[in-house]
Protein backbone atom coordinates (compact mmCIF):
# COMPACT_ATOMS: atom_id res chain seq x y z
CA UNK A 1 0.00 0.00 0.00
CA UNK A 2 1.46 3.42 -1.09
CA UNK A 3 -0.40 6.78 0.12
CA UNK A 4 0.90 10.29 -1.14
CA UNK A 5 -1.11 13.34 -0.28
CA UNK A 6 -1.90 16.66 -1.65
CA UNK A 7 -2.83 19.78 -0.33
CA UNK A 8 -1.21 20.96 3.00
CA UNK A 9 -2.07 19.98 6.47
CA UNK A 10 -2.38 23.35 7.81
CA UNK A 11 -5.28 24.11 9.84
CA UNK A 12 -4.90 27.55 11.89
CA UNK A 13 -4.70 30.37 8.74
CA UNK A 14 -7.05 28.55 6.08
CA UNK A 15 -6.68 30.19 2.54
CA UNK A 16 -9.12 32.43 1.03
CA UNK A 17 -9.97 35.24 -1.95
CA UNK A 18 -8.72 37.64 0.62
CA UNK A 19 -6.48 36.31 2.57
CA UNK A 20 -3.36 33.98 2.28
CA UNK A 21 -2.98 30.41 4.26
CA UNK A 22 -3.23 26.78 3.97
CA UNK A 23 -5.12 25.26 1.34
CA UNK A 24 -8.87 25.01 2.05
CA UNK A 25 -9.12 21.29 1.21
CA UNK A 26 -6.89 18.12 1.64
CA UNK A 27 -6.83 14.84 0.31
CA UNK A 28 -5.17 11.53 0.28
CA UNK A 29 -4.29 9.00 -2.32
CA UNK A 30 -3.35 5.26 -1.78
CA UNK A 31 -2.81 2.17 -3.73
CA UNK A 32 -2.95 -1.46 -3.24
CA UNK A 33 -1.40 -4.22 -5.17
CA UNK A 34 -0.02 -7.67 -4.89
CA UNK A 35 3.57 -7.79 -5.66
CA UNK A 36 3.10 -9.58 -9.14
CA UNK A 37 1.31 -6.20 -10.04
CA UNK A 38 4.09 -3.96 -8.56
CA UNK A 39 6.24 -5.67 -11.36
CA UNK A 40 3.78 -4.51 -13.82
CA UNK A 41 3.71 -1.29 -12.39
CA UNK A 42 7.21 -0.38 -12.43
CA UNK A 43 7.35 -1.46 -16.15
CA UNK A 44 4.62 1.23 -16.51
CA UNK A 45 6.41 3.87 -14.97
CA UNK A 46 9.60 3.03 -17.41
CA UNK A 47 7.17 3.32 -20.44
CA UNK A 48 5.58 6.26 -19.21
CA UNK A 49 9.16 7.86 -18.97
CA UNK A 50 9.33 7.13 -22.16
CA UNK A 51 6.30 8.34 -23.68
CA UNK A 52 6.74 11.61 -21.86
CA UNK A 53 10.20 11.96 -23.21
CA UNK A 54 11.78 13.14 -19.69
CA UNK A 55 15.25 12.38 -18.81
CA UNK A 56 14.82 12.87 -15.41
CA UNK A 57 11.98 10.98 -13.08
CA UNK A 58 9.35 13.14 -12.38
CA UNK A 59 8.34 13.36 -8.79
CA UNK A 60 4.77 14.51 -8.75
CA UNK A 61 2.00 14.87 -10.85
CA UNK A 62 2.37 18.73 -10.84
CA UNK A 63 5.42 18.16 -13.67
CA UNK A 64 3.01 16.82 -15.95
CA UNK A 65 1.06 18.53 -18.09
CA UNK A 66 -2.75 17.74 -19.03
CA UNK A 67 -2.48 15.54 -21.43
CA UNK A 68 0.43 13.45 -19.98
CA UNK A 69 -2.26 13.43 -16.57
CA UNK A 70 -4.47 12.00 -18.67
CA UNK A 71 -2.73 9.56 -20.26
CA UNK A 72 -1.17 8.35 -16.81
CA UNK A 73 -4.59 7.59 -15.48
CA UNK A 74 -5.86 5.90 -18.13
CA UNK A 75 -2.65 3.70 -18.11
CA UNK A 76 -3.30 3.03 -14.04
CA UNK A 77 -6.53 2.02 -14.88
CA UNK A 78 -5.74 -1.16 -16.88
CA UNK A 79 -3.80 -2.33 -13.93
CA UNK A 80 -4.82 -4.60 -11.18
CA UNK A 81 -5.15 -2.29 -8.50
CA UNK A 82 -7.32 -0.74 -6.11
CA UNK A 83 -7.36 2.54 -5.38
CA UNK A 84 -8.81 4.75 -1.98
CA UNK A 85 -8.82 8.28 -1.39
CA UNK A 86 -10.13 10.94 1.06
CA UNK A 87 -10.73 14.13 0.89
CA UNK A 88 -11.23 17.11 3.99
CA UNK A 89 -12.69 20.70 3.88
CA UNK A 90 -11.01 22.29 6.94
CA UNK A 91 -13.49 24.80 7.24
CA UNK A 92 -16.14 22.14 8.36
CA UNK A 93 -13.13 21.12 11.14
CA UNK A 94 -15.59 23.14 14.23
CA UNK A 95 -13.88 22.18 17.52
CA UNK A 96 -11.60 19.17 16.64
CA UNK A 97 -9.09 21.85 15.73
CA UNK A 98 -9.04 23.43 18.58
CA UNK A 99 -9.16 19.77 20.28
CA UNK A 100 -6.00 19.14 18.19
CA UNK A 101 -4.09 22.31 19.41
CA UNK A 102 -3.93 23.21 15.63
CA UNK A 103 -1.27 20.78 14.96
CA UNK A 104 -0.75 19.79 11.09
CA UNK A 105 0.83 16.08 12.26
CA UNK A 106 -2.62 15.31 14.39
CA UNK A 107 -4.48 16.05 11.43
CA UNK A 108 -2.66 14.64 8.79
CA UNK A 109 -2.30 11.34 11.01
CA UNK A 110 -6.20 11.20 11.82
CA UNK A 111 -6.93 11.48 7.86
CA UNK A 112 -4.61 8.62 7.34
CA UNK A 113 -6.82 6.74 9.90
CA UNK A 114 -9.59 7.55 8.11
CA UNK A 115 -7.93 6.00 4.87
CA UNK A 116 -6.43 2.57 6.65
CA UNK A 117 -9.82 2.29 8.41
CA UNK A 118 -11.34 2.59 4.09
CA UNK A 119 -8.47 -0.64 3.32
CA UNK A 120 -9.10 -2.28 6.14
CA UNK A 121 -12.78 -2.27 5.23
CA UNK A 122 -12.60 -3.68 2.19
CA UNK A 123 -9.63 -6.01 2.71
CA UNK A 124 -12.15 -8.08 5.59
CA UNK A 125 -14.56 -7.82 2.96
CA UNK A 126 -12.49 -9.69 0.13
CA UNK A 127 -10.85 -12.49 2.05
CA UNK A 128 -9.64 -12.36 5.69
CA UNK A 129 -6.67 -14.63 4.98
CA UNK A 130 -5.10 -11.93 3.04
CA UNK A 131 -1.85 -10.84 4.46
CA UNK A 132 -1.20 -7.58 6.59
CA UNK A 133 -0.46 -4.87 3.66
CA UNK A 134 2.89 -3.36 3.85
CA UNK A 135 2.36 0.40 4.28
CA UNK A 136 4.30 2.91 3.16
CA UNK A 137 3.76 7.23 3.60
CA UNK A 138 6.19 9.22 1.28
CA UNK A 139 8.25 10.50 3.37
CA UNK A 140 7.75 14.33 4.59
CA UNK A 141 8.43 16.06 7.41
CA UNK A 142 6.84 14.30 10.07
CA UNK A 143 6.75 12.35 13.14
CA UNK A 144 5.57 9.19 12.00
CA UNK A 145 6.34 7.02 15.57
CA UNK A 146 3.72 9.15 17.25
CA UNK A 147 1.40 8.41 13.97
CA UNK A 148 2.26 4.63 14.77
CA UNK A 149 1.42 4.94 18.48
CA UNK A 150 -1.72 6.65 17.52
CA UNK A 151 -2.74 3.71 14.92
CA UNK A 152 -1.69 1.15 17.44
CA UNK A 153 -4.15 2.83 20.03
CA UNK A 154 -6.75 3.13 17.78
CA UNK A 155 -6.61 -0.51 16.87
CA UNK A 156 -6.29 -1.91 20.67
CA UNK A 157 -8.63 0.45 21.87
CA UNK A 158 -11.56 0.99 19.12
CA UNK A 159 -14.35 3.87 20.01
CA UNK A 160 -15.87 4.01 16.59
CA UNK A 161 -17.63 0.64 14.60
CA UNK A 162 -15.34 1.53 11.56
CA UNK A 163 -12.21 1.72 13.41
CA UNK A 164 -13.01 -2.19 13.95
CA UNK A 165 -11.69 -2.80 10.37
CA UNK A 166 -7.84 -1.59 11.41
CA UNK A 167 -7.59 -5.23 12.48
CA UNK A 168 -6.28 -6.25 9.50
CA UNK A 169 -3.78 -3.58 9.53
CA UNK A 170 -0.52 -3.96 11.59
CA UNK A 171 1.16 -0.22 12.18
CA UNK A 172 4.00 -1.14 12.91
CA UNK A 173 4.54 -1.96 9.58
CA UNK A 174 4.21 1.31 8.46
CA UNK A 175 7.52 2.53 6.93
CA UNK A 176 8.29 6.16 5.11
CA UNK A 177 9.93 6.41 1.63
CA UNK A 178 11.04 8.66 -0.71
CA UNK A 179 10.19 9.05 -4.50
CA UNK A 180 13.32 8.24 -5.02
CA UNK A 181 13.87 5.36 -3.12
CA UNK A 182 10.02 3.87 -3.96
CA UNK A 183 8.82 4.70 -8.13
CA UNK A 184 5.39 3.98 -7.37
CA UNK A 185 4.61 6.32 -4.97
CA UNK A 186 4.08 8.19 -7.82
CA UNK A 187 1.19 6.35 -8.31
CA UNK A 188 -0.49 7.55 -4.49
CA UNK A 189 0.75 10.60 -6.32
CA UNK A 190 -1.46 10.94 -9.16
CA UNK A 191 -4.11 9.35 -6.95
CA UNK A 192 -4.43 11.96 -4.78
CA UNK A 193 -4.14 14.58 -7.04
CA UNK A 194 -6.59 13.72 -9.35
CA UNK A 195 -8.47 13.92 -6.38
CA UNK A 196 -7.48 17.23 -5.02
CA UNK A 197 -7.94 18.28 -8.56
CA UNK A 198 -11.75 18.36 -8.02
CA UNK A 199 -11.42 20.68 -5.56
CA UNK A 200 -8.58 22.72 -6.44
CA UNK A 201 -9.14 26.66 -6.96
CA UNK A 202 -6.19 28.70 -7.60
CA UNK A 203 -5.77 32.39 -9.83
CA UNK A 204 -3.13 30.01 -12.07
CA UNK A 205 -6.00 27.56 -12.61
CA UNK A 206 -8.48 30.57 -12.67
CA UNK A 207 -10.34 28.83 -10.57
CA UNK A 208 -11.63 26.05 -12.93
CA UNK A 209 -11.51 22.32 -10.99
CA UNK A 210 -11.02 19.25 -13.10
CA UNK A 211 -12.49 15.70 -12.39
CA UNK A 212 -11.50 14.06 -15.41
CA UNK A 213 -8.42 12.41 -13.73
CA UNK A 214 -10.65 10.90 -11.37
CA UNK A 215 -13.02 9.94 -14.05
CA UNK A 216 -10.39 7.69 -15.56
CA UNK A 217 -9.20 6.26 -12.50
CA UNK A 218 -12.82 5.18 -11.04
CA UNK A 219 -12.76 1.70 -12.28
CA UNK A 220 -10.10 0.57 -9.70
CA UNK A 221 -11.14 2.39 -7.09
CA UNK A 222 -12.56 0.02 -4.26
CA UNK A 223 -16.07 -0.03 -4.56
CA UNK A 224 -19.71 -1.07 -2.58
CA UNK A 225 -21.16 -4.27 -4.07
CA UNK A 226 -23.37 -2.10 -6.93
CA UNK A 227 -19.87 -0.15 -7.75
CA UNK A 228 -20.15 3.02 -5.86
CA UNK A 229 -16.79 4.64 -5.13
CA UNK A 230 -17.85 7.68 -2.78
CA UNK A 231 -18.04 6.24 0.68
CA UNK A 232 -16.11 2.96 0.39
CA UNK A 233 -13.24 3.35 -2.19
CA UNK A 234 -13.37 7.58 -1.81
CA UNK A 235 -14.08 8.71 2.15
CA UNK A 236 -15.09 12.29 2.56
CA UNK A 237 -14.52 13.98 5.59
CA UNK A 238 -17.50 13.37 6.73
CA UNK A 239 -20.48 14.19 4.89
CA UNK A 240 -19.86 15.33 1.00
CA UNK A 241 -22.57 17.81 1.15
CA UNK A 242 -20.98 19.93 3.88
CA UNK A 243 -18.06 20.11 1.75
CA UNK A 244 -18.36 23.40 -0.50
CA UNK A 245 -18.35 21.32 -4.07
CA UNK A 246 -19.41 23.07 -7.23
CA UNK A 247 -22.47 21.12 -8.21
CA UNK A 248 -21.07 19.54 -11.29
CA UNK A 249 -18.01 18.44 -8.72
CA UNK A 250 -20.55 16.50 -6.21
CA UNK A 251 -22.26 15.08 -9.09
CA UNK A 252 -19.13 13.64 -10.73
CA UNK A 253 -18.21 12.49 -7.51
CA UNK A 254 -21.58 11.11 -6.14
CA UNK A 255 -21.82 9.32 -9.67
CA UNK A 256 -18.03 7.54 -9.48
CA UNK A 257 -18.63 3.96 -10.55
CA UNK A 258 -16.02 1.16 -10.62
CA UNK A 259 -16.04 -2.55 -11.06
CA UNK A 260 -18.08 -3.88 -8.41
CA UNK A 261 -16.55 -5.07 -5.21
CA UNK A 262 -16.67 -9.24 -5.26
CA UNK A 263 -17.86 -11.05 -2.27
CA UNK A 264 -16.48 -13.50 -0.02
Amino acid sequence: MFIDESGDTGVSSIRSSERGGSSEYFAMGAVVMQPATMTLARKLMDQLQHDFGKQKRWKHATNLNHSQKLHFCKSLSKLHVRFFGLISYKPTLGDYAEDIDWEPDKFYNKCAKYLLERVGAYIRQIDLSLSEPRIVFEERNHNYDAMIRYMSCVKENPIYQQSKSLDVINPFGITKKSKREEDLLRVADMVSHAIYSCVNKTPENFGITEPRYLRELAPRFAANPKGHVLGTGLKPIHDIKDMALDPEILQALSGLRAKPMPTR
